[in-house]
């Protein structure tokens, strides 16, 4: 703790971006298994051969849990260690990580990102853990928070199975990860990943809750007052926004918590994918990501703002309507600190829009409209009003 800072004042972000050259090393180094080590066959043909075709093509869009492993991976090489623990992290409630395998000879399980070896005899290697850990999340929970506070150059991560399955760990939230630096002057940087989205799962299933979340935060609504926040929520929508997010986590020089509304159906939407150099050097997070489909923003009628993975639904009608040159789909990426400064630099793009809107797939008292809608009509134009489209 005595090489990080007390946070004061908002940072300056440091780019999190990569050479290419080593994110494609690290990319296949994540799915290549020891010698004489069986493989499941699904596993071969449906995660690691895609993986390896994807990262040949080098211009190819790029999956969540490719971007994920290069996140793990370079912060690996960079002597961090990676601590990640929850239901079924190895595999990924959805099959999509496989962080760890398993020969189905000996049942040896093997994880790839440690054995890459350093770059050079000098440099310390990181170490990646999995940890399946069991259906007690107020225990784990905890257990993490204790992890991120005992080594501020681990990135100790916590990812539900489901986003709402978080509930049973409110107490941790509330008594320690969202209010520890206030009460003992104690910073943490655990990141929780909570897989959110509306998609037929059920009420046990679908909301990670995030109205809960950002009624903990302590974002001034007046945007005149500079605060640091106590805790970072972030819904993005590309695998670059949430790569940079983790490497972010550690390699600012203070620690706050991160909280990850996680994609689920977005891990194997086309759509939804980056390229190798939207994680290369000169890059970052960015909070808010304008539309890139916009020709002239002079002909903008209506900006629509939206967080999350409603926004491909959205820009797949907009492509589909003859009038979608007239709209443009604006994304909120970090809800708190709720980024003023940069919406507002998009906003005052469309100086000819009349008609502003918050279009979310939550609940009207769910999701982030609430915690939203006042901190955006303070950057809209005079006598403009901010329209809800949801549930």
């Amino acid at each position: 703790w005595s090489r990080l800072a007390a946070p004061n004042s908002y940072p300056t972000e440091d780019t999190t971006g990569v050479e290419t050259a080593t994110l494609y090393n690290i990319g296949v180094r994540s799915v290549t298994p020891a010698e004489s080590f069986k493989v499941h066959p699904r596993i071969d043909r449906f995660h690691i051969q895609p993986r390896l075709k994807k990262l040949q093509e080098r211009a190819a869009g790029l999956d969540w849990a490719t971007a994920e492993a290069l996140a793990f991976g370079s912060l690996l090489a960079e002597g961090y260690n990676v601590r990640l623990s929850g239901q079924d992290v190895g595999r990924g409630t959805f099959s999509q990580r496989h962080a760890m395998m398993v020969c189905q000879e000996s049942e040896r399980v093997y994880v790839p990102l440690n054995h890459m070896g350093a770059a050079n005899s000098r440099q310390r290697m990181g170490k990646l853990e999995v940890v399946n850990s069991n259906l007690c999340e107020e225990a784990v929970v905890g257990f993490e928070y204790g992890v991120s506070v005992e080594d501020p150059f681990t990135l100790a991560i916590w990812e539900a199975q489901f986003g709402d399955f978080y509930n049973n760990s409110q107490t941790i939230f509330d008594g320690y990860i969202a209010s520890g630096e206030a009460k003992w002057g104690q910073q943490n940087g655990l990141v929780l990943l909570l897989p959110h989205g509306f998609d037929g799962g059920g009420p046990d299933h679908s909301s990670c809750r995030l109205e809960r979340h950002l009624l903990l935060s302590n974002d001034p609504m007046d945007g005149h007052v500079c605060a640091m926040p106590n805790i970072y929520v972030a819904y993005p929508t590309t695998p670059a926004q949430f790569f940079h997010l983790l490497r972010r986590q550690v390699k600012r020089n203070f620690r706050k918590p991160l909280i990850v509304a996680a994609p689920k159906i977005l891990l194997r939407l086309a759509s939804a994918t980056s390229t190798l150099n939207e994680m290369s050097p000169g890059t970052c997070f960015r909070p808010v990501l304008d539309d890139p489909t916009t020709r002239d923003p002079r002909a903008v009628k209506r900006v629509m703002i939206v967080s999350g993975k409603l926004y491909y639904d959205l820009a797949k009608l907009k492509s589909e309507n003859p009038l979608g040159e007239h709209v443009a789909i604006v994304r909120v990426e970090e809800l708190t600190p709720f980024p003023r400064r940069e919406l507002f630099h998009v906003l005052s793009r469309y100086a000819n829009a009349t008609d502003f809107v918050w279009v979310q797939e939550e609940p009207r008292n769910a999701g982030a409209y609430a915690f939203a809608a006042p901190r955006i009509k303070s950057l809209l134009p005079k006598h403009a009003e901010l329209r809800y489209v949801g549930r």
